[in-house]
């Protein structure tokens, strides 16, 4: 077949596959990390709970190769003075992805298609809701912190080896009333 007849290998994101390796080893489908945010804050109020929603969303890029997955990967470390998860201790750094992968709020993250072995793009956002319980009576202030990171693949050639995003929430109750909406802030 001449040059002008062969096919073009799929693009970045086509979704097709990729052409047929010729080298040893094969190269890996790599993930890269491109972006990790936290946006669209908002407060919230149900009556029994407070404090906020927000979205934390990743941007991959992923390069086609058959000879196996490079995926991206998750942290997601809190620090409070309050701990609200089994494993977590009050002023240090717990990562929950690792000790309590099974909280819904990490489904996006568990439930997402690796575009390989064609390569593409992703994007996957978590949303989080954490909060404060409105009991009668109750009084208590509660800092929490977020480190969350996003890494790329391991071995993996990429313009980024982590993206990280942080965030601080503030909330206060007094007597069984929350203390206005409290804070969440980024830097």
């Amino acid at each position: 077949m001449s040059d002008d007849k062969k096919p073009t290998p799929p693009s970045l994101g086509s979704g097709g596959s990729p052409k047929a390796c010729t080298t040893t080893p094969c190269p890996k489908c790599c993930g890269c990390v491109a972006s990790a945010t936290i946006s669209n804050i908002t407060s919230y109020n149900d009556g029994s709970r407070f404090g906020h929603n927000f979205d934390f969303t990743i941007q991959m890029d992923f390069t086609a190769g058959t000879g196996g997955v490079q995926d991206c990967t998750l942290e997601w470390w809190e620090k409070t003075n309050i701990p609200a998860v089994p494993g977590a201790v009050a002023g240090a750094w717990t990562e929950l992805y690792a000790v309590y992968s099974v909280s819904p709020t990490f489904d996006p993250w568990k439930t997402r298609t690796v575009p390989c072995p064609g390569g593409g793009h992703l994007s996957v956002t978590i949303t989080d809701v954490p909060g404060l319980g409105i009991r009668p009576g109750r009084t208590t202030k509660r800092t929490l912190q977020f480190r969350l990171v996003a890494k790329s693949g391991a071995g993996c050639s990429c313009a980024n080896a982590s993206q990280t995003a942080t965030a601080t929430q503030v909330l206060e109750i007094v007597n069984g009333v929350p203390a206005g909406a409290g804070s969440l802030t980024t830097p």
